[in-house]
């Protein structure tokens, strides 16, 4: 009974592993129950694979990770895959869950959907089974898996071959229990797909890694059901598309014979494909079907040990593969001829791949900026490691539009287009060369969701976007914000004022201190039903002097400023008409009136604190002063000396100074307190070497600071070239690596010593001057809050008058997103690039998630908002971006109403000296800037060129307005689009 049992169950498993029929059973219905479905919401129960570098480089690892920066950063889940309890036991334990990969990578979509960017992963494959050649079919099966195509059972389990599974575990149970070297395993193709894909670093670290791959494959393989035949042809291309075969220089990761014949011998798939199937009775077809066999079994044999068959040892892969040669004729793969002609032919590896032609960086700013963006909301590094990503993006961009644009740029480059387009004139590209100039532009659209980026584009051939990664000084740009401080300040003024009956009025005028708080509290005495668009648009219609010829203390010192045009010097403007004129006198005062009241509003009445020297809010201030002066100078002594050695501190101490011989003999008492004069001449005649020395000031000197102690409280070692920078030298050499924050804490009784001198009587006016530096420096910093809140990027400003005209800077796209403020009637809505990111479609792990439109935020009461967007539109009517006007042409026979603000940079690097004013100009960079509104966009145009060369041009604002307007026949159609024409004359206000 027992042997009867026994044979049955022999049988039984004879008859298994010729047919697979149990598995075929089991694995097909496991399989079928290993399902998902995508459902709205986030998934409570999901499974992502923890590793394996197919899983990692579609980033379905990494899909928690991501989910979690997202919904940090204010996105949501709005669908997800939920998973069958089959699929969630089989992730939990490490297996794959069974499906159709997708050899997608990024695709970015346009506005309406279509595709504009896709990273095709497909390249270089086998589109098909019948299209692999029999010959490369037969190699592959002989090497790895020779029972696969055995198509007279239909059940076949292609993920276990029983012989060499029971061959290769005897060899493992050997190395585990007496050290013999296993050689090679018992992976089958699918088996060895589901390691380099899904395993830890595609290798097999166990017998339960294998058991896992054992199973995953299986599962795979019958996932469409018990009969195997048509899913084992799939294997064997799937495996040849997506076999291992490291990475090549220039190129990346390469995985398919057909990639890595690209990489390695310079041959497409095509190539592949023919030479294979030739025929082999032309000698010069023999041949090259012999040099491709193989080159193609080269790579068949690397993929056990790619890095050192294709990147180190190429001597040993050849003896393998002629090896391998011999045995493939022994067995009837190949032809005796094709033996001999193969053995003959060395293999030639290429260096590296063939070099692709350049990409144009320019053509793809978009699609870059985009990406890059990609990058920082996800965390990932790299922009290859992106586009390997099974994600897809919805984004804002017109990419139609954007290549148009891109032309009309590029274009700008070509003499005759120049000529054509009225650019070879003054104040344009007359002089200078025009190749040497970089163009940006970037358009928005308002939408109730936000502010969507239509176009981004630029002439840079670089990795940077110039309209997001650049500051630039923008010249005359920068007085739309100091325009909108101004009008701020009137309207808190109104709200403060028009509360108030005409008596309050009355006594408060004695009181306010302040230009702008007088104009305000006059205005309501005189018109005291004025509503607050009233008093609005009279304070753009004050008068203000253009006159160059008066000094303004500000930035620590008296500074004149000048006009652009000289007719502009002997006139008085109205605000608005300075605006369109953009007289810079004008804004000079404006801003001192910001600042004034600014000063007044903090509580400081300026006239008592200079002329009262008892004043008690002066000594406070004062000692604020000089703590942030001694902090700013300590803070560039420690650039100029920090990392150096005492030797070379000492050389720039005493070198630099306009008192070298005095500081030097302080240093050199201080290391010698027991020289003698005779020393001190010997040494003094030694350093200063062929320099003459004055003998009578080195003997007054030693007398001066010979036996001084050179404490801190020592008055005679404060009398250096700056006690600070002495004090700073001495405390490096003690402690060489001592960081800022080590030394400022350290420095604390050296700058306290370093400032006491100021607290004299005696130096009242050095006293004012700090004092009034250290107000306007509050005062900035006021100004420089409502600035951040109208989206100013930086964390500071100059805190000099010159900022109203463009000393502190921009960058295009924050300038630009005032404007959108501005359209928006005060509310500050977010840029938006793209509305959704859609991870791995058609798998287990599918997610898709969207961010919901920011709270928007006021920033500004909507009446100010139209008196800046009205005096903006006078700009074009009749001010400095005239050439503008009427130029935005709608299918309707109508113009956009368009407005904006012009500013030109000619930024350079002075030399002063005291009574001599200028000594020299070092020319930086020279700039163009439009920034503008049409109908519900805005956007701005930016032109400027580096360097020294920059003082060849003289190109002013009217370049960028000249650009744009260029530009308009590319924009037309984003205008016009459906008919429609957003007006947004009347927006809530944000909560």
């Amino acid at each position: 009974m027992v042997f009867l049992l026994a044979s049955a169950v022999v049988l039984a498993i004879t008859y298994e592993i010729r047919t697979s029929a149990w598995e075929a059973s089991v694995f097909s219905r496991y399989s079928k129950n290993a399902t998902w479905r995508l459902q709205a919401g986030e998934s409570k129960e999901i499974s992502f694979p923890l590793d394996g570098p197919f899983d990692i480089s579609r980033g379905y690892t990494h899909l928690p990770n991501f989910q979690q920066r997202l919904k940090e950063k204010g996105y949501v889940v709005t669908s997800q895959a939920r998973q069958s309890k089959t699929a969630l036991f089989l992730g939990r334990n490490g297996i794959p869950i069974p499906y159709d990969r997708r050899d997608e990578g990024l695709r970015l979509n346009d506005k309406d959907g279509a595709e504009a960017y896709h990273v095709n992963q497909n390249i270089q494959q086998f589109p098909s089974f019948k299209s692999i050649p029999p010959l490369l079919i037969n190699i592959l099966l002989h090497r790895e898996n020779r029972e696969l195509f055995d198509f007279e059972h239909p059940f076949l389990n292609p993920a276990i071959e029983w012989d060499r599974l029971s061959l290769a575990s005897f060899r493992y149970l050997g190395e585990k229990l007496f050290g013999i070297p296993a050689g090679i395993g018992g992976s089958t193709l699918v088996t060895q797909m589901v390691k380099f894909r899904h395993s830890s670093k595609g290798m097999t670290s166990g017998a339960m890694d294998k058991i896992r791959q054992i199973i995953g494959g299986s599962l795979w393989a019958y996932r469409k059901g018990p009969n195997t035949i048509d899913t084992r042809k799939e294997i064997v291309r799937e495996y040849l598309n997506g076999m291992p075969l490291g990475a090549a220089k220039g190129y990346g990761e390469i995985n398919g014979i057909g990639k890595g014949m690209w990489a390695w011998f310079g041959k497409n798939v095509d190539q592949l494909m023919s030479d294979l199937r030739m025929k082999e009775t032309d000698q010069d077809m023999l041949y090259r079907k012999a040099k491709t066999l193989k080159e193609a079994l080269s790579l068949i044999i690397a993929t056990r040990h790619p890095s050192l068959y294709l990147q180190k040892d190429h001597t040993i892969l050849e003896k393998t593969v002629n090896t391998y040669l011999h045995l493939l004729e022994t067995d009837g793969i190949i032809s005796v001829a094709l033996k001999k002609a193969a053995l003959t032919t060395p293999l030639e590896f290429r260096l590296g791949a063939p070099i692709p032609p350049p990409l144009s960086l320019v053509e793809r700013k978009g699609t870059d900026s985009i990406r890059i963006k990609l990058l920082n909301l996800l965390g990932i590094e790299t922009l290859y490691e992106l586009d390997r990503l099974d994600m897809e993006v919805d984004t804002t961009f017109d990419f139609d539009v954007q290549q148009k644009v891109n032309n009309i740029l590029n274009s700008l480059y070509s003499p005759e287009f120049l000529g054509e387009n009225g650019f070879l004139a003054p104040y344009l590209l007359q002089k200078g060369d025009p190749g040497e100039v970089i163009y940006s532009f970037a358009l928005f659209e308002s939408d109730p969701e936000g502010n969507l980026l239509r176009i981004q584009a630029d002439t840079l051939n670089k990795p940077l976007n110039i309209t997001t990664g650049i500051k630039l000084e923008l010249g005359s740009t920068a007085k739309i914000r100091t325009m909108a401080s101004y009008l701020m300040v009137i309207d808190q003024l109104y709200g403060y004022f028009a509360e108030k009956d005409q008596s309050d009025l009355l006594r408060k005028k004695t009181q306010v201190k302040d230009p702008l708080s007088k104009w305000v509290l006059n205005y309501l005495l005189y018109h005291p039903n004025a509503t607050q668009e009233e008093v609005l648009k009279a304070s753009l219609q004050r008068s203000i002097s253009g006159s160059p010829h008066q000094g303004f203390f500000t930035g620590g010192g008296v500074h004149t400023f000048k006009n652009y045009k000289k007719d502009q010097d002997n006139r008085v403007f109205t605000i608005e008409e300075g605006l369109c004129q953009s007289v810079n006198l004008v804004f000079i005062r404006l801003m001192k009136e910001v600042v004034d009241y600014h000063t007044a509003n903090l509580g400081y009445d300026v006239n008592a604190l200079l002329s009262e020297a008892n004043n008690p809010e002066r000594l406070p201030l004062l000692r604020e002063a000089m703590e942030l002066e001694s902090v700013e100078f300590l803070r560039k002594y420690y650039r100029i000396y920090a990392g150096k050695t005492y030797e070379e501190s000492f050389a720039i101490l005493c070198q630099s100074s306009e008192h070298p011989l005095r500081n030097w003999v302080i240093l050199y008492l201080k290391e010698n307190p027991e020289a003698t004069l005779e020393q001190l001449t010997t040494a003094a005649k030694s350093y200063f070497q062929e320099k003459a020395l004055n003998l009578t000031s080195l003997n007054k000197l030693f007398i001066a600071y010979r036996g001084k102690s050179y404490q801190l409280t020592d008055e005679a070692y404060l009398l250096g070239k700056h006690p600070l920078e002495v004090w700073l030298v001495f405390y490096l050499k003690d402690h060489p690596r001592a960081l800022w924050s080590k030394v400022l804490e350290e420095s604390k009784d050296a700058r306290r010593m370093s400032s006491s001198w100021i607290f004299k009587t005696r130096f009242h006016h050095p006293q004012n001057l700090r004092i009034k530096r250290l107000l306007e420096q509050k005062a900035f910093a006021e100004i420089h809050r409502t600035w951040r809140a109208m989206g100013y990027p930086f964390g500071t400003l100059v805190p000099s008058l010159a900022t109203a005209i463009g000393s502190s800077a921009d960058r295009p796209v924050n300038l630009a997103e005032l404007m959108g403020i501005i359209l928006n009637e005060g509310i500050y809505k977010p840029i938006i690039s793209f509305k959704g990111l859609h991870f791995g479609k058609d798998t287990p792990y599918e997610t898709h998630l969207i961010k919901p439109p920011d709270t928007k935020k006021r920033v500004m009461s909507p009446l100010v908002a139209r008196s800046l967007k009205d005096a903006l539109r006078q700009v074009v009517e009749r001010g400095t971006a005239q050439r503008i006007k009427d130029t935005f042409a709608l299918s309707d026979g109508t113009f956009a109403d368009v407005g904006g603000k012009t500013g030109t940079g000619d930024n350079r690097f002075e030399t002063f000296r005291s009574g001599t004013g200028v000594v020299s100009s070092k020319i930086i960079n020279r700039t163009s800037a439009f920034v503008f509104y049409a109908d519900r966009f805005f956007g701005i145009v930016t032109v400027h060129v580096e360097g020294p060369n920059a003082s060849q041009y003289e190109f002013t604002s009217a370049l960028a307005v000249q650009v744009l307007k260029t530009l308009w026949p590319a924009l037309q159609p984003l205008f016009t689009e459906k008919g429609q024409r957003l007006m947004l004359s009347s927006q809530p206000d944000a909560p």
